[in-house]
């Protein structure tokens, strides 16, 4: 009896200790598990402000509305791209005669998320800075435009992250990269300031689309609504400062006003996340038709 009783108590106490032993390795990796599913910057994304939703494993949409920024009321909405583990890609979609909503880009495309690209023809169409896609010329930038209006591009090459590039100085047709869609002001490249005018484009506040990577190849798809007294938005010195307090070290402004525009699929009204100004109210009904977005398209293979 006192045998069959000692082997019965020997279990309890095994089981007991291989427990707190699996309970110990998990303390142990839980904080490994759960980075993978969380953005790096969390003290940049405060809880108390901001709200954050893991879309997918590396992407992850992070909301703001409020005036913790620049003594302004501000809303904003960031998508921030971790390529070592999203498996997607970036990608343009356009039209060279048409007026399509950001929201109809991501749509057709099936993307997950969808911001409006560049400067456009607001008469006929089409793009009205340096355009090109697999080697093919879409639009080759106005000679007489704005340089700072084109002074940087999104560039997208095959297996590689995104990147932004500055102007070279003999001008777009110089580059060799395959697609390529050009904008400006470029804010600041690889660490450094670049000019931005004084003029009332760069120095007044307007609603905002810009892009900027961090020096980890993080990429940051940005909205900044205005024109509202709910949604002041930024000067470009303003949002330069504030893509840099999030570490980019690379940053280039989009077209903005009342073409900026955010959409992700099955979220906010139709997809719409922001607050698009063209309508002059703060609702999610203002959005313009424009010739070209960025979309973050979904690896299929």
């Amino acid at each position: 009896m006192t045998h069959t009783i000692f082997n019965m108590s020997v279990k309890p106490i095994s089981v007991n200790r291989y427990l707190l032993s699996l309970l110990f390795i998990s303390l142990i990796l839980l904080p490994e598990l759960l980075s993978a599913q969380q953005s790096d910057l969390p003290q940049k994304f405060n809880g108390e402000v901001w709200k954050t939703e893991l879309l997918t494993d590396g992407v992850w949409w992070h909301s703001y509305h409020g005036n913790d920024y620049f003594d302004s009321m501000q809303s904003i909405n960031l998508v921030e791209v971790d390529w070592q583990e999203a498996d997607f890609s970036l990608t343009f979609g356009y039209s060279d005669s048409s007026f399509t909503r950001t929201s109809e880009f991501g749509e057709m495309e099936d993307a997950l998320v969808s911001i409006n690209g560049s400067f456009f023809d607001v008469q006929g169409g089409g793009s009205v800075v340096f355009f090109r896609v697999d080697g093919e010329i879409q639009a080759r930038g106005a000679v007489n435009r704005r340089l700072y209006s084109e002074s940087g591009g999104v560039v997208i090459g095959n297996g590689t992250p995104p990147s932004i590039m500055m102007r070279p100085d003999d001008g777009w047709l110089t580059t060799e990269e395959p697609t390529i869609l050009a904008s400006g002001p470029l804010l600041v490249h690889e660490g450094d300031h670049r000019n931005l005018n004084n003029d009332a484009f760069n120095q007044n506040r307007h609603p905002r689309t810009a892009v900027a990577i961090t020096s980890d190849d993080r990429m940051f798809l940005v909205t900044i609504d205005g024109r509202n007294s709910e949604a002041h938005g930024m000067s470009t010195p303003e949002l330069r400062e504030f893509l840099e307090s999030l570490g980019a070290i690379t940053a280039l402004n989009l077209d903005g006003g009342g073409s900026t525009a955010m959409w992700i699929k099955d979220r906010g009204e139709n997809g719409i996340v922001n607050y698009p100004s063209d309508n002059g109210r703060f609702d999610r009904s203002g959005e313009r038709g424009v010739a070209n977005a960025l979309l973050l398209i979904p690896n299929r293979n």
